[in-house]
C-alpha cells in the first residue's frame, strides 16, 4: 500500500531559511534536544532544505548539510570514531564530504523522503559524494532493513542528543546503486528531478 502526498522541496534561502532555522530550533527543544537558549554553532556553515505544504504557506520539514572542516562536523566532534575509518574519511577530498543534520518534520507530514531526495540531487549538483551522520539506533535498524541503505558505521554508538545513535557514513552513489538492485520504486523516485510541486511517496 502506498501513502500519496504532495509538497514543495527545496533549498532554503532568505526568509524561508530563517524559517527552517526556527522549525529545526523549535522541534529540537519540544523533544529536550536543545536546551532553552542554546546556540547552535552551524548554523553558518549549513545549507537548509525544506518542504512546505501544497499551499506554499508552511514549512512542515527541514533538514541541512553542513560542510566545514572534517574534524569539526559534528558526527566526528561528538563521538568516538574508529581509527581506521578516520584515517579512510581523512584520505577523502573534504569538498565532497558533508554531514547530513537537523533532519526533523512536523507530526503527520511524510516529508521524510522527498527531503532525502532534494539533498540527493543537491549534493550530486555539488560534487558532495560522501554524507556523515549520526542516526537513531531505531532508525539506522528500519533504514538497513526496509530500504537497503548501505550505511557504513564508523565508530561507537552513543547517547547524543536524547537517543542511542550510529556514527555513519553514506557513499551516495553506492547507496543509489543498491537500491537499484533492491528496492527499485524507491530508486527511481530518488533519482526523478523534481518538478515545483512534487508527490510524496512513502512506502507502508
Amino acid at each position: 500500500m502506498q501513502k500519496v502526498e504532495q509538497y514543495f522541496y527545496s533549498k532554503a534561502e532568505g526568509e524561508v531559511r530563517n524559517e527552517a532555522i526556527t522549525l529545526h530550533y523549535k522541534r529540537y527543544e519540544e523533544v529536550g534536544f536543545f536546551k532553552n537558549n542554546e546556540v547552535d554553532p552551524y548554523v553558518q556553515d549549513s545549507t537548509y532544505f525544506i518542504a512546505e505544504t501544497p499551499e506554499l504557506d508552511k514549512v512542515v520539514g527541514v533538514t541541512r548539510l553542513i560542510m566545514t572542516e572534517v574534524d569539526k562536523l559534528p558526527t566526528i566532534a561528538n563521538f568516538s570514531i574508529f581509527d581506521i575509518e578516520m584515517s579512510k574519511i581523512l584520505k577523502l577530498d573534504k569538498n565532497q564530504i558533508a554531514e547530513v543534520s537537523a533532519f526533523t518534520k512536523m507530526p503527520q507530514h511524510d516529508v521524510g523522503l522527498g527531503m532525502i531526495r532534494t539533498i540527493i540531487h543537491y549534493s550530486q549538483d555539488s560534487n558532495v559524494k560522501y554524507w556523515i551522520c549520526c542516526i537513531d539506533q531505531r532508525v539506522y535498524n528500519y533504514f538497513k532493513r526496509m530500504f537497503k541503505f548501505p550505511f557504513r558505521v564508523i565508530g561507537e554508538p552513543k547517547v547524543y542528543l536524547g537517543s542511542t545513535s550510529v556514527p555513519c557514513l553514506l557513499d551516495i552513489n553506492e547507496s543509489l546503486l543498491t537500491l537499484k538492485d533492491k528496492r527499485y520504486p524507491l530508486y527511481e523516485y530518488l533519482i526523478t528531478p523534481q518538478t515545483s510541486i512534487m508527490a510524496g511517496v512513502v512506502e507502508s
